[in-house]
């Protein structure tokens, strides 16, 4: 276990863990195209790194609690299915179907997941 920076008198220390996650082709999809303050440009789709640092962002700071419907949503978006409605992203967070397909393809490239695969991160 790490302790980063000096501890200061009535501040907490912080510590670095590391956590071992499962994620589907979907959820890693859902993560990196619908979490709030991510933003993937089109350019560092063909970046591993930015895939990667995007992911941990997201894993982060995402609401796991809704990541199943984000993930059948985006899945749909990909494939050209109908979409759901449970896991329709807020106003803000649409995107296009050209976008999500590009996404899909670097999670594929970088992960080596594809739909109905499972990974882990």
């Amino acid at each position: 276990m790490d302790v980063f920076g000096e501890v200061e008198q009535g501040a907490p220390a912080r510590v670095q863990v590391q956590i071992r996650a499962c994620f589907t082709f979907g959820e890693l999809l859902a993560l990196l195209v619908y979490t709030p303050g991510l933003n993937l440009y089109w350019e560092e789709l063909g970046d591993d790194d930015a895939i990667r640092g995007g992911l941990q962002f997201a894993a982060l700071t995402a609401d796991i609690t809704e990541l199943h419907y984000r993930a059948a949503y985006a899945t749909a978006l990909v494939l050209g299915a109908e979409l759901p409605e449970r896991g329709r992203p807020g106003p803000g967070m649409s995107v296009d179907r050209a976008y999500a397909v590009a996404v899909g393809q670097a999670v594929t490239r970088v992960f080596g997941v594809a739909a109905g695969q499972a990974v882990s991160a």
